[in-house]
């Protein structure tokens, strides 16, 4: 963990006038909640074709199936994992007011349950279930209860109940496409945490708020940079936005980088 990258983050959030943070499943497995691609993740475990959205609409049943499977498995803590320390340091920052939006990939609820507010949903939430006909919202508990007595769920009003995360053929939502590209516009500094930058289009978010990939176009089709936006990548390993994206990593675990930082930070405002 290198200390000077801490200080300077620090002083790059004290200073920043809109900072936004994006998260991935690096934060939450040291929540124990396992990832989708790593060696021993959940794709080891479960079909990934099973949660392709046309496969749900024809066949419900295998997807319940497979959700119930893991609510009962040990192995997955979505359903009762607890915030960690780098959570609980990003509520910390929402709450004195520097940091404005937090923009998750992660379905698992864990940044709401450690207090932020603002939270843009990038890939929904797994935690609830949606009908597709009206829309209305249920939670796991009461989705668990009801089906003992029908299965697959359904709806009050007959409709089909979906996971509400997004699956693989299915559009974001578009509220959170919207809100998260607005933020990544408006940010003057970006903090990139626990994601491999692979997944799009949530991995082109650090580049909007660098402008490069902005619709006005400078001479010989170069694109125009932003002015004074910082992207600061927390991560274990790099990834391909470092050193072509983000003005630098600090490499490490993100529960204990983040808990630094919001030290650094208290310690700064005293």
């Amino acid at each position: 963990m290198d200390l000077s990258l801490i200080s300077k983050t620090a002083d790059l959030l004290i200073a920043s006038n809109h900072a936004i943070v994006l998260t991935g499943a690096g934060i939450s497995t040291e929540s124990g909640v396992p990832d989708f691609r790593s060696p021993g993740g959940i794709w080891e475990q479960y079909d990934p074709a099973m949660f392709f959205y046309e496969r749900f609409l024809a066949n419900p049943n295998e997807v319940w199936e497979a959700l119930i499977d893991m609510h009962g498995n040990s192995d997955f803590t979505l359903w009762e994992a607890q915030p960690n320390q780098g959570h609980q340091a990003l509520s910390y920052l929402e709450e004195i007011g520097i940091i404005k939006t937090l923009i998750t990939q992660n379905v698992d609820n864990l940044h709401q349950k450690a207090g932020n507010k603002n939270v843009v949903e990038f890939h929904g939430n797994l935690l609830f279930a949606k009908c597709l006909n009206c829309g209305a919202k249920y939670g796991y508990q009461q989705v668990l209860k009801d089906v003992e007595h029908i299965f697959p769920p359904v709806c009050s009003c007959g409709g089909t109940l979906k996971p509400d995360a997004v699956f693989f053929g299915e559009a974001i939502p578009q509220k959170a496409m919207i809100e998260s590209t607005k933020e990544a516009n408006l940010c003057d500094l970006m903090l990139v945490i626990g994601t491999s930058a692979q997944v799009e289009p949530a991995a082109s978010l650090p580049l909007i708020a660098k402008g490069m990939n902005n619709m006005l176009i400078g001479l010989a089709n170069i694109p125009v940079m932003k002015t004074h936006c910082s992207v600061v990548e927390i991560n274990r390993e790099p990834t391909p936005l470092t050193g072509a994206v983000s003005d630098f990593l600090i490499q490490g675990s993100a529960g204990e980088i983040l808990s630094q930082i919001a030290e650094r930070i208290k310690e700064k405002k005293r």
